[in-house]
């Protein structure tokens, strides 16, 4: 049997996942809902077959028969989206990030448990062999006890928004977009840091850059997790174009992971750093695993615990900024 799937909101990323789907003969994707008719039009011919236009995300959820649906609309418009979908008792793949506010993500957990729903969240890195060989080996205790993070992620984020270059500039409101790119991008990131360590942050010190707009662009933010370890964080708005990086340091080794330079693994005692090596055979990609939870009832490659401390996390970065201390987080 085919899984029935729809899409809510048609923009540049919902083609990441369309593309997957579309080599997949298990997959129809029956129904689509977004508010910009360009973009409708565009996904309709880029999908090739007969859609069913809708014309509110509300009505596609309501009236459609799914198994699955895709959100790519902005992210304040997620929590309503994922919670309608589970009520409705249709799983959810959701781009990141899923939810905006820590107290968001707390409800749509509990709704997963009630509803034993699956809801996977995009995040890319999480599928990449490096990340996987660099979280098993740290999860097998082969770098020792974690004990310090230090990274950034750094992009043209600022720029292409606040010129138009890009023109999704509703990342510059708050009212779509929540946050900045510590939300946007830096999710990615933090999130990341997340899912390689199985840390749960304590207290949080931030600084925040707004430039000339109501969402953050630049922050940095110092972090001790419950664990002991302590991180030094960078998330940027600014840079000539894309660059990340982060360093892991455990009592036996320290491990780089970078999406723009080489990762590495370099243990105590060894002369040089060596690769890091991965067996991961995995799902390739978010839309991937959404298909295997559908249809092998896997859980999601990114535990929802991973999505709480990730929203948990930016909330306290704004409040420690506005408070102008460090703060405990829970």
């Amino acid at each position: 049997m085919k899984l029935r799937i729809g899409f809510i909101g048609c923009g540049s990323i919902s083609y990441r996942h369309l593309n997957v789907f579309k080599e997949r003969e298990d997959v129809d994707v029956t129904s689509i809902f977004d508010p910009n008719e360009k973009n409708v039009k565009s996904f309709v011919s880029a999908y090739g077959k007969n859609l069913k236009i809708y014309k509110s995300d509300e009505e596609l959820i309501e009236k459609e028969k799914l198994d699955g649906v895709v959100i790519c609309s902005p992210h304040t418009f997620h929590f309503k989206q994922i919670k309608n979908s589970l009520e409705k008792g249709i799983d959810v793949l959701v781009e990141k990030p899923a939810v905006v506010e820590y107290k968001e993500a707390v409800e749509i957990r509990k709704m997963i448990e009630e509803r034993n729903k699956k809801v996977v969240v995009a995040y890319q890195r999480h599928y990449l062999a490096d990340v996987n060989g660099a979280k098993k080996i740290i999860s097998e205790g082969k770098i020792g006890k974690v004990f310090f993070i230090s990274g950034f992620l750094a992009q043209k984020w600022y720029e292409l928004f606040s010129t138009g270059k890009d023109k999704r500039t509703w990342r510059l409101l708050p009212e779509f977009a929540g946050k900045g790119q510590l939300t946007d991008s830096g999710s990615h990131f933090v999130a990341m840091l997340f899912y390689l360590t199985g840390l749960n942050p304590l207290e949080v010190y931030a600084h925040i850059d707004f430039k000339d707009v109501k969402v953050d662009i630049n922050s940095n933010f110092i972090v001790k997790f419950k664990e002991g370890a302590n991180a030094s964080i960078g998330i940027l708005g600014e840079d000539p174009s894309w660059r990340e990086c982060m360093m892991i340091w455990g009592e036996d080794g320290v491990i780089k992971i970078s999406l723009s330079e080489n990762s590495y693994i370099h243990y105590k005692g060894k002369e040089k750093p060596e690769e890091i090596p991965s067996d991961y055979d995995g799902s390739p990609s978010p839309a991937d695993d959404f298909i295997r939870c559908l249809k092998e009832g896997k859980e999601p490659q990114t535990d929802w615990h991973i999505i709480e401390n990730t929203a948990l996390l930016s909330d306290k970065v704004y409040e420690s900024y506005f408070e102008g201390k460090p703060v405990k987080i829970l």
